[in-house]
């Protein structure tokens, strides 16, 4: 009894196939602003869709037979501010527009196209200008969010 458990044990791990995927290009194909052509932020783009195709059960693969690829299409920073008198409220709302292609056995299956942004809010009663950087943390909140929007609507 024992070994027949086991055979089927054994039998059933070769059985149960796990879902792989691979990587594609992924490309800046923002035409104007201060990320046009960055490769930063694809190398940033790249890095959250690995961790968010892992996070939802999936191998990464080279040799996979499905393939996501991601054109970055728009990035860019609202301010908007507000001051009275001595104080003054500054809020920053970082917006990404990317675009992701599920490709099977090299033969596109889906397209799909989703918008993220996160907001960045500071008050003060004296102004303090930070030369309109970026705030590496709000990019990275609104990558994390456009990314998983995008897997979300490829359904993997």
């Amino acid at each position: 009894m024992r070994l027949l458990l086991f055979l089927l044990s054994f039998l059933f791990t070769n059985i149960v196939i796990g879902q792989d995927i691979k990587i594609g290009k992924v490309e800046n194909k923002i035409e104007i602003g201060d990320l046009a052509g960055n490769r930063d932020l694809t190398f940033g783009v790249t890095n959250v869709l690995e961790e968010v195709i892992q996070d939802i059960g999936y191998d990464l693969n080279p040799n996979s037979n499905l393939e996501i690829t991601v054109d970055i299409l728009f990035f860019d920073v609202k301010k908007s501010n507000l001051q009275i008198a001595v104080y003054q409220k500054n809020t920053d709302t970082y917006m990404i527009a990317a675009r992701a292609t599920l490709y099977k056995d090299g033969k596109k299956k889906k397209q799909v196209t989703a918008k993220g942004e996160a907001k960045s809010i500071s008050t003060a009663t004296l102004l303090v200008d930070e030369g309109g950087k970026f705030s590496q943390q709000n990019v990275s909140t609104a990558i994390k969010k456009v990314v998983e929007e995008l897997v979300k609507k490829l359904k993997l």
